[in-house]
């Protein structure tokens, strides 16, 4: 596909911003009450990627993102995955990494192209509580913290670290620190609601939030809010077609003919033909469903509050619960296939898988001032998240007639507590400004627990199949599970806890006017792993009024999730039992797996700030970060996949239709881009006022090394670690995006334009039923994407507006046919960032007061 059109669109948008100055200098520099200028923005003061008092993004000496409440508000998003991914080059929301189960219900993100997990995610300064979900997004290894279960109306700013911290705060902000900052206003509130729904009418969204402010004794405040979200399901795969039978063939006699093939490429035997029910029934009806948004609900509420128990003390404390329920429809049995119980699914059957999420956390400090002017912060800070899962419309076929439809699978929790003891102090030593000492102390406990589920749900039941061609014989064990994903066994459950503490040390100097230095190092001790010690350098010259530059270099590393070790899982489908090994299971000892390590890094960034004109700033930074010892899903060993690896699974117990798989430190990575901001305001006088933004990230992501395949692997072909299970650590993010943007306010009309050109994507995928040799390369080109915000102020407390997300409903490119499920015609990949769900269109009232 030819670039030239959009090569021309990005020299006009370059064009058009260099000629702002003139316009800027004409207009008188300000722009209107409720725009945004950049000056504004550059004076903005963060509390992220330092412990020294006073700093702002135009000072601070690593690359830091603030998105203020207005801001997310214009993206129209009420997920804060995909409000990052909105207003933010560097992040990634992919629609679903990999899966269909119970990952594709929890969404991830990644900050420059490296894994989830990778993120530390902070509310008000304190680390937040991840996921119970081991595995969110379908990516095996990862439990980051779930941003879509916090409410976007308690928000009065967010703050992104693009730059390791662990030095600062410890395991995870190896790619950088998303810190929430929760309104902390004593008066007014608002209510507001919003309706839009997918181009094409499926994907119906409502959603309702509101939030109060009140104030809390002579100084304090209270701050509230609440929201919910109930968001209807799309499904963007074709109908099923005709070469797919969902019933029985019929012989010349009419008797019922089981297809031959494979369950996934059923075949017509000769002197067989289609059922004439085929014809007559819709056939869309059965569309496969995991190319789609889920749907869901979520109940959330928050409270913040502060106050003075005195003139040097404070107390401080915050609240978040989050309810969520969602449904993830799976593939759909035809009536021709033998675990289909046919008394009681006569038309064959489509599982649907739920969850029930509850997210609890809270935060309760004190903060003030002691003799020789220290200042002390002390907090605890508590979350826990509990997932039970379900599924519906399903069937263990052992168990024949007798065989519930609905099973509870199971549940799993995971819960942190940390506590924080922090000193800060400010010294004289005659240098340009005062050294600024900080001190403090972490320790934290975490549990994670996995419950079993409803015995049928993971039980042989020991019937056999009860009609068709096939009445009589036994079922084999890839079918004596809950049909579309199995239950948690009472092997499954497990109970881990784990303690660690940490201290830690900073040091903010300015040796001589215009020059910041910035030094931290932490050293932390987890019972189960063992001791990390990391460090931080970053510094800031000022080159003059216009012009300063900035750099980091910093180690940091990542711990194991606390599920990690003890993980294990069965998935069934069509083809099989997919099962993920325990690391320390004889099966996967026997298969090379060995104890799971830290992974460890190392960041080096630099970077320079400018001002082009009074009023504008733009900054360009480079980066590598190498990380050793990523954690991983070993290569997936099945028949289909590597003929020569049966006798291996079948030594172990495992059968042809079987698939095995555990966790290991499969590779060192190199992630290395450049990112670059440009921030300016224009005033039109009389025609209103401009806010630009223009923003970009460029990325690449290599193999710095693999870990060795087993020699038990070697014997039969198998790679330890697969290259498709590569591109998932290297290629889930666009190789580049870039988002442009214009905010116009005139009076009471606003009107908020984005132009968002994700990158292309590569691509690798194995089709159904074949061997890995026969992997599939594409690729995905580039893609712009046009948001629309038009707002309307009818009164001082009343706003109307009408929203339209990819405007001109653009979609990805389909899949190659040749990965392209059996029972579709085309379908859309769903391991990026655009969906095949098209145009999203919006309205919504709000009130203010």
């Amino acid at each position: 596909m030819s670039n030239s059109p959009r090569a021309s669109v990005l020299a006009l948008s370059i064009s058009l911003l260099l000629a702002i100055p003139d316009l800027h200098a004409a207009g008188g520099g300000e722009p209107e009450p409720g725009g945004s200028g950049a000056a504004t923005t550059l004076d903005r003061v963060t509390v992220t990627g330092a412990r020294a008092a006073g700093r702002t993004i135009g000072n601070s000496p690593a690359p830091i993102d603030v998105i203020s409440a207005q801001e997310l508000e214009s993206t129209t998003r009420t997920d804060l995955f995909e409000a990052l991914n909105a207003t933010l080059p560097a992040w990634n929301t992919p629609v679903r990494a990999n899966a269909t189960d119970l990952g594709s219900m929890v969404r991830v993100g990644q900050l420059r192209g490296l894994s989830p997990n990778h993120t530390l995610v902070l509310v008000n300064g304190k680390r937040w509580h991840t996921t119970a979900l081991f595995g969110a997004g379908g990516l095996t290894g990862q439990a980051p913290v779930d941003l879509a279960t916090f409410p976007t109306g308690a928000i009065q700013r967010i703050e992104v670290l693009r730059d390791g911290a662990s030095a600062l705060y410890g395991s995870d902000a190896i790619a950088g620190v998303v810190n929430i900052i929760t309104s902390r206003q004593a008066e007014g509130g608002e209510v507001a609601y919003r309706y839009g729904v997918n181009d094409g009418g499926e994907g119906g969204l409502h959603t309702l939030t509101a939030r109060a402010g009140f104030g809390l004794g002579r100084e304090g405040y209270i701050n509230f809010a609440l929201q919910y979200d109930d968001q209807d399901p799309t499904i963007t795969s074709s109908p099923v077609p005709l070469d797919y039978p969902l019933f029985f063939l019929r012989d010349a006699d009419g008797n019922p003919v089981v297809p031959g093939g494979s369950v996934w490429r059923p075949q017509i035997p000769a002197g067989a033909s289609l059922d004439p029910r085929e014809y007559e029934v819709d056939r869309g009806k059965w569309r496969w469903p995991i190319n789609g948004r889920r749907k869901s609900r979520l109940r959330g509420f928050t409270a913040s509050a502060g106050t003075p128990l005195g003139e040097s003390l404070e107390l401080f404390a915050f609240l978040n619960h989050a309810g969520r329920q969602a449904w993830a429809p799976q593939f759909y049995r035809p009536v021709w296939r033998d675990e289909v119980v046919r008394a009681i699914h006569p038309d064959g059957f489509q599982p649907k898988e739920e969850i029930r999420e509850q997210s609890v956390g809270a935060t309760l400090g004190l903060r003030g001032t002691l003799a020789a002017d220290w200042e002390w912060e002390a907090s605890v800070t508590n979350g826990h998240d509990a997932i039970r899962a379900y599924i519906h419309d399903s069937i263990n076929p052992t168990f024949g007639l007798d065989s519930q439809t609905s099973f509870y699978l199971g549940k799993v929790r995971y819960e942190a507590t940390t506590w924080n003891l922090d000193l800060r102090r400010g010294f004289e030593v005659g240098l340009a400004g005062p050294l600024e000492l900080s001190l403090g102390a972490e320790a934290r406990r975490e549990s994670y627990r996995k419950w079993a589920g409803d015995p049928q749900s993971y039980t042989h039941g020991g019937a056999v199949i009860l009609d068709g061609p096939n009445a009589g014989k036994p079922f084999s064990r890839a079918v004596g599970y809950s049909q579309a994903l199995a239950g948690f066994s009472p092997e499954d459950a497990v109970q881990v806890e784990r303690d660690n503490w940490a201290v830690y040390a900073g040091l903010s100097l300015n040796p001589v006017r215009r020059w910041t230095v910035d030094l931290a190092a932490r050293h932390e001790d987890y019972e189960d792993f063992g001791t990390a010690s990391t460090w931080r350098v970053s510094s800031r010259v000022e080159l003059g009024r216009r012009w300063a530059v900035r750099g980091t270099a910093s180690t940091g590393f990542q711990a194991p999730a606390l599920a990690a070790q003890a993980h294990k899982f069965t998935q069934n489908s069509p083809a099989g039992v997919t099962y993920t090994l325990q690391v320390g299971s004889p099966q996967a000892q026997a298969l090379g797996a060995r104890p799971l390590r830290p992974e460890e890094s190392e960041n080096y960034s630099l970077g320079i700030v400018f001002q082009p004109w009074d009023g504008a700033t733009a900054a360009v930074d480079v980066y590598r970060i190498d990380v050793d010892n990523r954690i991983a899903t070993s290569t997936s060993i099945s028949g289909d996949s590597y003929p020569g690896a049966l006798p291996l699974l079948q030594s172990l117990g495992y059968g042809p239709a079987d698939a095995v798989s555990y966790l290991l430190n499969a590779a060192h990575t190199r992630n290395e881009g450049v990112e670059a901001t440009f921030e300016a305001a224009s005033d039109f006088g009389r025609f209103g006022s401009v806010r630009w933004t223009a923003a970009g990230n460029w990325t690449r992501g290599e193999l710095r090394g693999v870990a060795p395949t087993p020699d038990g692997l070697t014997d039969y072909g198998v790679p330890g670690f697969s290259r498709s299970n590569a591109n998932l650590l290297l290629l889930l993010s666009p190789k580049s995006k870039q988002v442009l943007s214009a905010d116009w306010r005139l009076g009471r009309w606003s009107a908020l334009l984005r132009l968002t050109r994700y990158g292309s994507l590569e691509r690798y995928g194995v089709p159904v039923g074949r061997p890995a040799s026969e992997e599939v390369a594409y690729t995905i080109d580039p893609i712009w994407l046009t948001d629309l915000d038009l707002g309307f102020q009818a009164s001082e407390r009343l706003r109307l507006s009408l929203t339209a997300n990819n405007l001109f409903n653009r979609l990805p490119e389909k899949l190659p046919q040749a990965l392209v499920q059996p029972g579709q015609y085309y379908a859309y990949p769903v391991n990026g960032p655009v969906s095949g769900d098209g145009g999203f269109y919006s309205a919504s009232v709000e009130y203010r007061w």
